[in-house]
């Protein structure tokens, strides 16, 4: 930790006391109303497949579901690629467990890949798996009355799953409206999602990166050199906070010694680091520069983008 004006206009006058700053102002919820749920995303991956979904319709309160079905299959084979998500699943090859009673369990695969046209036995797997779910009683008992609407319902529970997702997206908007504002003051430009790419292009900077993947949150560029920006929120604990600190202490003793690098910033929050004291607090004696979003209210983040 780098000792700066603004902790001491804080009363904050040790290592000690920034840190406890620091802890006792942990925010306990970064939810705006946006983390809750993406309807945009929600509809444009029914509308992907709304075709489709409406031709399955076809099927609801039918007799003889089974040759119904294949009958479908065959004049429509599109609508094959949609069944997985009837139950909220991605994926396009499926393993089944069939048979577990022995010394080697059974496996059946099934494909749903797009093709213009299935054999017999592909037809007769797909047909086997919807009936196996549950799904062609579902459609001929009529508990589901439309299939698009039913898919509705379907990708607001899959998007509840990307909440974590979200909240590292909402937090990134938070820093942003922050930098954006340091920035406009002291007359510096930024990048948000900044790749070696990104900043090559833009300022013809060619800056470190320690794997090949790695997409800083934000860069800025300061006469030249670039101040890095790193952001995340936790509202909970648990073992990973105690890797994620591990991970920003080496990215740090990485940047440090070089010389494109004027500084790297590690702003996290969320009351989650309440349970991961230790850990914290080893990066915070590694880094120069671990805040947190009440910090850069107090101006913290503009004094260090200044040094």
């Amino acid at each position: 930790m780098k000792e700066l004006e603004v902790y001491k206009k804080l009363g904050l006058k040790t290592k000690d006391d920034v840190f406890h700053y620091l802890i006792n102002n942990l925010k306990h919820t970064n939810r705006t109303f946006e983390f809750f749920i993406d309807w945009g995303k929600v509809f444009q991956n029914v509308s992907n497949i709304e075709v489709e979904l409406n031709l399955l319709n076809y099927l609801i309160g039918k007799d003889d579901i089974k040759n119904r079905m294949k009958e479908l299959i065959k004049k429509y084979p599109n609508v094959v690629s949609v069944i997985p998500i009837l139950v909220a699943v991605r994926e396009k090859n499926l393993e089944v467990l069939v048979d577990f009673k022995g010394k080697d369990w059974k496996y059946k695969k099934y494909s749903f890949r797009k093709k213009k046209r299935y054999n017999v036995e592909e037809i007769n797997d797909i047909v086997e798996f919807c009936d196996k779910i549950g799904l062609l009683e579902i459609f001929t008992n009529k508990k589901i009355k439309n299939i698009v609407d039913y898919c509705i319902g379907l990708e607001v529970g899959i998007g509840t799953n990307a909440r974590k997702n979200r909240s590292g997206i909402i937090m990134e908007k938070i820093t942003e409206w922050y930098i954006q504002e340091v920035c406009n003051k002291l007359e510096l430009e930024y990048i948000s999602q900044a790749t070696k790419k990104k900043l090559s292009q833009k300022w013809n900077i060619d800056i470190p990166v320690d794997k090949s993947s790695r997409q800083y949150d934000f860069a800025i560029n300061n006469k030249g050199k670039v101040i890095l920006i790193e952001t995340n929120f936790y509202s909970g604990g648990g073992s990973k906070l105690k890797s994620v600190a591990g991970e920003f202490s080496t990215l740090n003793n990485f940047l440090k010694d070089k010389d494109i690098v004027d500084k790297f910033i590690w702003i996290t929050d969320g009351v989650g680091w309440k349970t991961a004291h230790k850990p914290l607090r080893e990066a915070f004696n590694n880094n120069d520069f671990l805040i947190n979003t009440r910090m850069i209210a107090d101006g913290v983040l503009e004094e260090i983008i200044k040094l």
